[in-house]
């Protein structure tokens, strides 16, 4: 890296990108505190943990509105697509924890 100063507007771009990624891991935990309440009226109706037919409508309707916004289809499948996953690994857990 050069030692060059980092100009000002640089900085602050660097700081509104900082504080959007910190709202994109708050709305991360909230939306699986809410896929654990999911996972334990699943596990409690003995439920299966994925729900193929939802995952699909649920991609379906995120890269539709990827395209309204101008984002990459294979950026939201790839980062939804993981995130769902963990979710569903977390009601696996929740339902062997039931036993």
């Amino acid at each position: 890296m050069g030692s060059a100063p980092v100009p000002a507007e640089l900085l602050t771009l660097r700081d509104s990108i900082d504080v959007i990624d910190a709202e994109l891991l708050q709305a991360l935990a909230k939306r699986f505190a809410l896929t654990g309440r999911v996972g334990e009226l699943k596990a409690s109706m003995d439920l299966e943990p994925f729900d193929g037919v939802r995952e699909a409508e649920k991609l379906e309707r995120l890269r539709t509105m990827a395209a309204e916004l101008g984002l990459s289809a294979s950026l939201i499948d790839d980062l939804f697509s993981r995130i769902m996953r963990e979710a569903v690994l977390n009601h696996k857990q929740l339902k062997e924890a039931r036993g």
